[in-house]
């Protein structure tokens, strides 16, 4: 028989690691996770949608640019958000979950700062893109 069904208690199978849940503080109800965060995420890869199609249909523009520059480090912050929050939860990990957070939100400004810093002082990014898909088929021609 698996050991499960041998102990009698949580505490007996997995020792001091069980938490007493009366001691564990419940998280506050926010409008702003659950099902608001879900139709965001949602919202946003709607958007992402179009924005993409744009920049591969007729090339680049600076607004499509910018908006980039904006949709997808949301989306990736957004996503990778949920990861944490599933897998680093913060009463579990409450030091590490907030060190990742902390990290991740800083990730996403640098983010943003560095399409920022594309769209307004070099090609943009959807020719920044384009020039790094094509430039193993550029480097090929040259070698010919």
């Amino acid at each position: 028989r698996p050991l499960l069904f041998k102990a009698s208690s949580p505490r007996a199978l997995f020792g001091d690691e069980v938490p007493n849940p009366a001691t564990v503080p419940m998280p506050e109800a926010n409008r702003l996770k659950g099902s608001y965060h879900w139709m965001n995420e949602r919202a946003v890869s709607l958007i992402s949608l179009p924005l993409l199609a744009t920049a591969f249909i007729y090339g680049a523009h600076p607004i499509n640019d910018m908006l980039m520059g904006i949709v997808l480090p949301v989306q990736v912050y957004m996503s990778f958000d949920q990861v944490l929050t599933d897998y680093f939860h913060a009463r579990r990990w409450p030091i590490i979950s907030r060190v990742l957070k902390y990290a991740l939100v800083g990730m996403a400004g640098l983010a943003m700062f560095g399409a920022w810093r594309i769209n307004t002082t070099d090609v943009g990014i959807t020719n920044y893109c384009s020039r790094l898909w094509n430039a193993n088929k550029k480097k090929e021609k040259e070698e010919q």
